[in-house]
């Protein structure tokens, strides 16, 4: 039997056996991690734990309250002591003393004239008629001119001049004539209906129905885009989609606007309103601008156009036309003349007259369908009498 085989438990000797299973000793024996595992005890990790009694726990509180009243009492000390010193140093205010200081009055150099103004209704008397002289005085027919009083006009022009101050030497202001009426003065009045008034100065915002061309005049519409309100703002007066209509003339633009003059309404709601609405931009100013074109490229390209035709005429009737040729009669010189082309001074006239009528073309502008459009209501507009009650 083979040594290196162990014995199965019922070969093995009882005594063996029984020494072996006796109280778990051939296990423990055996097994070499159980010997590491009661080769020593486990630390017992609270044995040195620190433990705090009640007293001590209250002296520690007792203390860190009176720590920290300190540091409160020392605070308030140094506030106090920083506000006090401020106060100390710190200048007192001046008092400001104010003085009024009245301008001096105007002197007179002369004193004034305690003389009453002529009221405007009152109009000083005619000076009395001297006594005719008697028929039985020989003395009255005899006596010089000088001893006679004024005579009637006399008498009417110092009244006239005496009234408007010109004949009086203390009158210092001439009064104004009977006739002539003073300036009137404007007064305020409350708005009459302001709840269906369109005020003037409103703006009505809308977008071009139709394309405009400055080169012939016409009429347009456009589409309001925002709703109109009256003052108050109380009732609807142009709803939104209204539809504006203007016109415009034909002209040769000076600036990059055109001027548009809308005079109708049509609202969707059956109204047809009549206003005067001259068109502005979207800050106000008079005009709708739009794209200007001066047509310099097709000037500059008609002119040359023809003008190369011209030369090209001219070139050709000098290279392949006859030449004249001429003899002096008396210094035998010969003189060649190329030849003169009428079709080449026909093109030059005409290059001539597309010049002309091309710098004679206006300018053109263009504003596209689309374009947002303002218009300045240039007159109030009463709808008192087509809104419902």
């Amino acid at each position: 039997m083979n040594s290196n085989i162990p014995n199965s438990p019922d070969e093995r000797s009882p005594n063996n056996g029984g020494e072996e299973l006796r109280n778990g000793e051939y296990n423990e024996r055996n097994n070499p991690y159980f010997a590491r595992q009661q080769a020593g005890a486990e630390p017992d990790l609270d044995a040195n734990e620190p433990v705090l009694r009640s007293s001590d726990i209250k002296r520690l509180n007792r203390k860190a309250l009176v720590f920290l009243a300190a540091i409160a009492a020392l605070l308030i000390l140094v506030i106090f002591w920083l506000a006090t010193q401020s106060g100390e140093n710190s200048p007192p205010p001046k008092q400001r003393t104010e003085t009024v200081v009245a301008p001096a009055l105007p002197q007179n150099m002369t004193a004034p004239v305690d003389e009453a103004p002529v009221p405007l209704a009152q109009q000083p008397s005619l000076p009395p008629l001297p006594p005719m002289p008697t028929d039985d005085s020989e003395e009255g027919s005899s006596a010089p001119e000088r001893q006679r009083g004024p005579t009637l006009l006399e008498r009417r022009i110092l009244a006239e001049s005496a009234a408007n101050g010109a004949g009086m030497p203390g009158q210092t202001a001439a009064q104004p004539a009977p006739g002539q009426e003073e300036s009137p003065v404007t007064l305020a009045k409350p708005i009459s209906n302001p709840d269906g008034l369109l005020v003037r100065g409103t703006y009505i915002r809308c977008i071009l129905e139709t394309r405009i061309i400055s080169d012939f005049g016409g009429y347009t519409s456009c589409i309001v885009t925002e709703p109109v309100y009256s003052i108050n703002g109380h009732n609807l007066l142009l709803p939104k989609g209204s539809k504006m209509l203007g016109q415009y003339g034909a002209g040769e633009p000076t600036t990059r606007r055109l001027q548009v003059v809308w005079d109708r309404v049509t609202t969707p709601t059956g109204l047809d309103v009549t206003l005067v609405g001259p068109g502005i931009d979207t800050l106000g100013s008079a005009g709708h601008p739009g794209d200007y074109s001066a047509h310099w490229g097709n000037k500059i390209a008609s002119a040359l156009f023809i003008s190369l035709l011209s030369d090209a005429f001219k070139y050709a009737a000098a290279e392949y036309g006859p030449e004249t040729t001429t003899i002096g009669v008396g210094s035998g010189i010969v003189t060649q003349q190329p030849f003169e082309s009428n079709t080449a001074r026909s093109m030059q006239q005409l290059a001539e007259q597309a010049v002309e009528k091309s710098g004679r073309r206006p300018a053109t502008l263009t504003i596209n369908q689309g374009t947002v459009l303002n218009v300045y209501v240039a007159k109030d507009v009463d709808f008192s009498a087509v809104l419902p009650k």
